[in-house]
């Protein structure tokens, strides 16, 4: 029983002490507050020093009796003080004095023998006093306690009712203690041993009493998570406590069967006791005690949407089955089901848990019910029977067939229903009521915000998809329109010129030019067509293809070539095509008896390539905010838009810049700047010139 004592004692003061820190951290300044920190504090003095009492085995008498007037002190000055902001009547405030007259008495005669001043004296101490004083003290602080609970108003009682039963058992407990101990002038060991552990299990109730009453100015936030935890530990120990004293009483009077039945009785209560942790609806019907009589609400609304946006955004299952994962958390409910709008704008299952539903199933849009839904949020309680005079209140027949079905609950974004769940009834039994509505309209109103954003996100990806399709067909059109400029030109000419054996020649070089860019084109439609490669190519070869391809549009472009021979990091078919892209819109610029200059020239480590015109010429305006703008064109039916744009990017692609110098009425120039590919004496082993352009 040493032992047993001194942790006891141990665990009370360590229950008080988390106690007195939780309350400090939270203290605003009041004075009840204080006096409520300050008798916590001292019942963590008080128990330890119990426990070293015990420890030592040499404290004397005085000095326990003065610890326990002490911490009667404490308390008693705290429920004076709720006396005292309260009205009450006179002979309450005589009692009030009269608990202080005579605890400062009885801490004056615990005192002085304690303290060695009885020696000089004739007195002598009587443990007698300070046990029948404190045993008035503590009936004085139930009858405190019983007029503060009797003369507050009914709708306050809810706040005290937790300090009231807490203290009350302080009291009471003692008043069993010290009534043993002025009857039979000793204590009665086992009820002292168990007094710590007792008074340990208080300290939660003081707890969520301070949270319940803010003119104390204590801040505290009671964790429901904590106090489920806490009350189920306490549950188990006492089931564990009661099956070993059911296991002791079998092995005392079970004779042959005693050790059997109680082996047989642990293993039986253990097997039940872990069939019960692990039951859903037992932690359901828990829960639901602890919140109906621990909280003035139901739901810890942080907890409830921390777990909401934890359930939506983790990534084990499809977004519909986590939605109606979020919100069959939010009513503890098992099951349910998802309804979605499909495409022929009615209703669907789309997600299901636990729950069967038919896949055929459907409900249109324009149900009564879903419209009312949709204008009221309001949400249908299939355990209440139906109006009969409104249809609007019916639930659809459809959803008859799901089994346990209790709430119908629409996902409502900006007066769109966008889904609506089907929750079945909770594990453990409960009243459906207002504070349970304004958490589902809150929690389906995230939900339905998550789902819309999830179709548009697929609906923009799509709509990206159509986006990079069509430009990747314009790119091609572009490129199409200019092989058949170059077939109608050879069309054009070749009746007046077909006899000529040099015009066959270029006609043919035309033709396989042109059957050679089809079937690139082709390939890219096929994704066949390899990445582009930054091989080598000569500018001049480059600039005399991208001219041959451009001869038989008038003006003929003059070249001036640069006095050194220049090779740049690029594909040379793709760099005679962008080219080839601002020389023909240079000769559109400059028409038939213009000019068009080309040329090449080495610069700062770069080869400079300059294509000039004495066109119209073009506004800085129009150079800034259209000429590189893709799909926008001056020649009406006859452009595409995008050639001055894939010419800049490709640049751009190559490490290199495009700039435009221009004047209206004074022509236009053309810059381009590459990287160099290295000195022209790496061209022999690079390979032919020819092969790299």
């Amino acid at each position: 029983m040493h032992t047993i004592v001194i942790a006891s004692y141990l665990v009370a003061a360590i229950a008080f002490l988390a106690g007195s820190a939780l309350l400090a951290l939270s203290w605003r300044g009041q004075r009840t507050g204080a006096l409520l920190i300050l008798a916590t504090a001292v019942s963590t003095l008080w128990a330890a020093f119990l426990a070293y009492a015990e420890w030592q085995r040499n404290v004397t008498d005085p000095w326990v009796m003065l610890a326990e007037v002490l911490r009667y002190g404490a308390w008693i000055a705290f429920v004076c003080a709720l006396v005292g902001s309260r009205r009450m009547a006179g002979p309450l405030r005589g009692l009030r004095v009269a608990a202080y007259a005579l605890w400062i008495a009885l801490a004056l005669y615990c005192l002085l023998p304690a303290t060695g001043l009885f020696q000089a004296t004739a007195l002598t101490f009587s443990i007698n006093v300070p046990l029948v004083g404190v045993l008035i003290l503590a009936l004085a602080g139930v009858v405190l306690l019983e007029q503060i609970y009797r003369n507050v108003e009914p709708g306050q009682r809810w706040a005290l009712k937790f300090l009231v039963i807490a203290l009350g058992v302080l009291f009471a407990y003692d008043i069993f203690l010290y009534s043993y101990a002025v009857l039979y002038r000793q204590f009665n060991v086992s009820a002292w041993a168990a007094r710590g552990f007792i008074d340990a299990l208080l300290v939660p109730l003081l707890l969520v009493a301070a949270a319940r009453n803010p003119k104390w100015s204590l801040d505290v936030g009671v964790s429901r998570r904590a106090v489920f935890y806490s009350t189920s530990l306490m549950v188990i120990a006492f089931y564990i406590l009661a099956t070993a004293i059911g296991g002791y009483y079998v092995r005392l009077y079970g004779g042959d069967w005693g050790r059997v039945a109680e082996i047989t009785l642990v293993c039986f209560a253990l097997l039940a006791a872990v069939l019960i942790g692990f039951s859903g609806q037992a932690r359901s019907h828990l829960r639901v005690f602890l919140h109906k009589n621990f909280f003035s609400f139901r739901h810890d609304y942080r907890e409830e949407w921390l777990r909401l946006t934890a359930t939506l955004s983790t990534g084990e299952a499809e977004l519909p089955l986590r939605a109606l994962r979020a919100m069959a958390q939010t009513m503890d409910s098992p099951a349910g089901v998802l309804f979605v709008r499909g495409d022929a704008d009615d209703f669907v299952p789309e997600a299901r848990l636990n729950m069967p539903a038919p896949p055929d199933l459907r409900l249109p849009a324009s149900a009564p019910a879903l419209e009312f839904m949709r204008e009221r949020r309001w949400i249908y309680d299939l355990d209440q029977p139906p109006p009969l005079d409104d249809e609007r209140l019916r639930v659809p027949a459809e959803l008859a067939s799901l089994p346990r079905a209790w709430l119908m609950v629409p996902l409502v974004l900006e007066d769109r229903l966008v889904a609506f769940v089907v929750l079945a009834q909770a594990r453990a039994r409960r009243t459906f009521d207002w504070e349970d509505i304004d958490l589902l309209r809150a929690a389906g109103s995230q939900v339905a915000s998550t789902l819309a954003q999830a179709a548009d996100a697929q609906r923009l990806a799509e709509t990206r998809q159509f986006e990079g399709f069509n430009r990747l067909t314009a790119f091609l059109m572009h490129d199409l329109k200019n092989v058949a400029a170059q077939q109608s030109l050879l069309l054009q000419n070749a009746a007046r010129h077909k006899h000529n054996p040099a015009f066959v020649d270029d006609m043919l070089a035309t033709v396989a030019n042109s059957v050679q860019r089809i079937s690139s084109l082709l390939e890219q439609l096929r994704g066949e067509a390899a990445p582009g490669v930054r091989g080598r190519a000569q500018l001049a070869a480059v600039i005399d293809k991208t001219l041959g391809e451009c001869r038989a549009q008038s003006p003929q472009p003059v070249f001036r070539p640069a006095t050194e021979d220049l090779w740049v990091r690029a594909d040379g078919d793709q760099l005679a095509t962008v080219l080839g892209h601002v020389v023909r819109n240079a000769q559109d610029a400059a028409q038939a008896h213009g000019h068009v200059t080309l040329r090449a020239s080495r610069a700062a480590g770069e080869a400079v390539i300059e294509i000039e015109d004495d066109g119209a010429g073009m506004d800085e305006e129009f150079i800034r905010y259209r000429l590189f703008k893709p799909f926008f064109t001056t020649k009406a039916s006859k452009g595409m838009g995008i050639g001055a744009y894939q010419a800049r990017e490709y640049v751009h692609s190559l490490g290199g810049a495009m700039s435009v110098r221009s004047m209206p009425g004074q022509g236009t120039t053309f810059t381009i700047r590459l990287p160099l590919a290295g000195p022209a004496g790496e061209a022999a082993a690079a390979g032919k010139p020819g092969a790299a352009a």
